[in-house]
């Protein structure tokens, strides 16, 4: 049975229905707002946050990444939408290929980014290079760390991307106990052997330069799902913060696959 948690969402905007999906330790704000804006000129724009983080209700224990994808079935219900294109990136890009084969019914099309799914790969570990950039009581420059980690190069990154990182992460911060649950919901989380069952015009975007998931596990992901389009991009795991028109246009792509 589908468990019931309450999601936090945003929505903006007019056009196909569009459901985002954010990684691990991130709200809807991560998304940003050039992005945002660029996506609700488009589309019906629905942005929410997992369980246990934002405006969501409580993570009271342990969870999959199936759970969190019934989660996200549960919001369609909510908002009465029978069916959406799926953007996930990194554990939401989990989620949403989850949720594509738990309820295929519901995803019109799936856009996959910075993400993979078979399990972990060796190197590089998200966990050594989050660790590598923690500074014990200092969130703010932890933050620019993991920032200067996600990108492709901090010192010609667009103007106001930091911007936009800064004031996500620190605005309303995710529990750590919460980041340590998604954790082990995706170390123990793959989709290698069930890729084949995804049957909606898929695109997978991943950055050349990513530091937490590596560009191969893209490459493998896309090779996996039928039909799959893959775009190797000059940017980090935060591609699209980095370049949120080219991210928009790939989005546009997939849906107009559909």
């Amino acid at each position: 049975m589908r468990r019931t948690v309450h999601l936090g969402f945003v929505r903006c905007g007019r056009g196909p229905r569009l459901l985002l999906m954010q990684g691990a330790a991130a709200t809807h704000r991560h998304w940003g707002n050039q992005l945002l804006s660029v996506l609700q000129a488009r589309y019906d724009v629905v942005a929410f946050d997992h369980r246990g983080t934002g405006d969501s209700g409580p993570a009271d224990g342990p969870f999959t990444i199936a759970d969190l994808a019934d989660d996200a079935a549960g919001l369609l219900d909510e908002i009465g939408w029978p069916q959406a294109h799926v953007v996930g990136i990194s554990m939401g890009g989990m989620v949403a290929q989850e949720l594509a084969l738990r309820h295929p019914e519901r995803v019109a099309s799936l856009f996959l980014g910075c993400t993979r799914g078979g399990l972990a790969l060796p190197r590089p570990a998200a966990a050594d290079v989050v660790s590598s950039a923690l500074v014990r009581g200092d969130a703010a420059a932890t933050a620019r760390n993991l920032f200067a980690l996600g990108v492709r190069n901090p010192d010609t990154v667009r103007p106001g991307a930091w911007a936009e990182y800064r004031d996500a992460v620190l605005t309303v911060p995710v529990p750590p106990r919460t980041t340590a649950l998604q954790v082990g919901a995706m170390s123990a989380h793959g989709t290698a052997d069930r890729l084949h069952g995804i049957g909606v015009p898929t695109a997978v975007v991943h950055g050349d330069s990513d530091r937490f998931v590596a560009p191969a596990a893209g490459v493998e992901l896309a090779a996996g799902i039928a039909g799959a389009q893959f775009t190797m991009l000059e940017a980090g795991h935060l591609f699209w913060l980095e370049q949120p028109e080219l991210t928009a246009d790939l989005i546009a792509r997939c849906v107009a696959r559909a």
